[in-house]
């Protein structure tokens, strides 16, 4: 019978669960609190009789030792308390002294020493019958020439007992009505509404596959918590729509990137077959191995890449003179290029990857001399103690429209788009996440020279510590 009374209470779907804990939650914190109401009334209450009492004992005991029990009947201190019964018991059991006008017996047991103090009726719980006795504090004393008596003090609880009651039984009845209120207006709020918004919610969640990111949940009107839900995880679908188009782009760019190289040892390779003698391997050994070396290089370059998609671009902690690296760099620039590379440097330490470093300066030196015939690359420090890395040419500049553009992967502009001039589209990319692996920023102007100004910013040290991978530039 019990348990089919608790299947039926049992909550049933979101609403009712929703109901059913606020309800739970309304109550507890309601008993919680009005139990504690009840403790901190009973004991404020008794504690202020103890204390009145208490200050009458003090006084009729320092009125005993003073001018004793004949002393005592004269004063009036005793009388200043209303419903306070007071007596002095002598050392025999008997009264020497009360306040009633009628002697009648000792009102309590307690006999403390001199200079001792006891009390009996209180309670620390509002018990039923706690609040039925009185309360009688007693104090030992001594008369002059009269011996050791002792003082009682006695006082009724019955507006005390009526307080803590009345106010109980206003938790009673008022406990079980602020629940019910709590359970209907969770009900009303958690309606028909805001239930199929959620269902909605998770049905369009559901179908929205790999390929269909470009959906949206739907979003509630209300400005409720389901409305912000419903934006956050649209604002979610959109991250993951860009990440994976940026994917498809990626894997579109690199697959027409390495189809040329691919393609060029192809034709080499048959036409090298065709020639019993070996003799045209001979021409062709140079295309297939610069081929080559520039498969190798794409391929070096997008694992970098995919490294800083992931996080993983590590970074070593070395000390970096950033003058040497840009002197190394721009000589290496000179024997291969023949390119004019103009240095103006001044000592700058930093804390991070050398080689990742050098192929940031060697990425932007070699985009400049790609199409400039001058060139020049500063080296400052930073304001906050890094470095800053200058790299100005003469060549046709960038748009400003453009000058983010040039930092995408696989972006050509059309100054530069054949292949013999222009390089992969990764070698910007590449410098822009070496620049972020090492705190800093890279950003492009216009220079002085009338072409392009890269700006890099590096921090004094970079923020983690990782071990550093490999990296290849271009």
């Amino acid at each position: 019978m019990v348990r089919g009374w608790l299947h039926l209470l049992a909550p049933r779907g979101v609403r009712g669960q929703a109901t059913w804990a606020a309800a739970v939650v309304v109550a507890v914190a309601l008993v919680a609190g009005g139990t504690g109401l009840v403790l901190l009334l009973h004991t404020s209450l008794t504690s202020t009789v103890q204390s009145t009492l208490e200050a009458v004992v003090d006084e009729d005991a320092a009125v005993l030792a003073d001018r004793g029990v004949a002393g005592l009947r004269a004063s009036e201190v005793d009388r200043g308390a209303d419903g306070i019964l007071v007596q002095v018991v002598a050392a025999d059991g008997t009264l020497a002294y009360t306040s009633a006008r009628r002697a009648g017996t000792p009102v309590s047991a307690l006999r403390p020493a001199p200079g001792e103090e006891a009390v009996s009726g209180r309670s620390l719980l509002p018990l039923p019958d706690a609040l039925t006795e009185p309360m009688v504090v007693a104090r030992g004393a001594t008369v002059p020439g009269g011996g050791d008596v002792v003082v009682l003090a006695r006082r009724d609880l019955e507006a005390q007992e009526e307080a803590v009651e009345v106010v109980g039984g206003m938790l009673v009845v008022g406990v079980p009505l602020l629940v019910l209120v709590a359970a209907v207006v969770t009900w009303w709020r958690v309606g028909p509404d805001v239930l199929g918004t959620v269902e909605d919610i998770r049905a369009q969640v559901e179908r929205i596959g790999g390929g269909r990111l470009a959906e949206r949940v739907p979003v509630p009107p209300s400005r409720d918590e389901v409305a912000h839900l419903a934006t956050t995880m649209n604002e979610m679908l959109t991250r993951l729509q860009r990440s994976d188009d940026a994917r498809q782009q990626f894997v579109a760019d690199a697959s027409h990137e390495l189809r040329s190289p691919l393609a060029t040892l192809t034709a080499a390779v048959e036409v090298a077959d065709a020639d019993p003698g070996g003799r045209v391997w001979h021409e062709l050994g140079p295309v297939v191995a610069a081929e080559s070396a520039r498969m190798q290089r794409m391929v070096d370059d997008l694992l970098l890449l995919s490294k800083a998609d992931g996080d993983a671009l590590g970074v070593t902690r070395d000390d970096v003179d950033l003058e040497d690296v840009v002197g190394n760099v721009a000589r290496r620039v000179r024997r291969g290029s023949g390119g004019a590379v103009e240095v103006d440097a001044v000592p700058v330490r930093l804390v991070g990857d050398a080689h990742q470093l050098g192929q940031l300066v060697h990425n932007l030196v070699e985009n400049a001399t790609r199409l400039a015939g001058r060139v020049e690359v500063r080296v400052r420090p930073g304001d906050d103690g890094g470095a800053v890395l200058v790299v100005d040419d003469d060549g046709p500049g960038i748009a400003p429209d453009d000058r983010e553009r040039v930092f995408e992967r696989f972006t050509r502009l059309d100054a530069s788009r054949a292949r013999h001039s222009g390089g992969s589209g990764l070698g910007l990319a590449i410098v822009r996440e070496i620049a972020a692996a090492h705190g800093g920023t890279v950003r492009v102007e216009t220079s002085p020279l009338g072409g392009a100004r890269f700006v890099v910013t590096l921090a004094a040290a970079p923020s983690a510590t990782v071990p550093a991978q490999p990296a290849t530039s271009r």
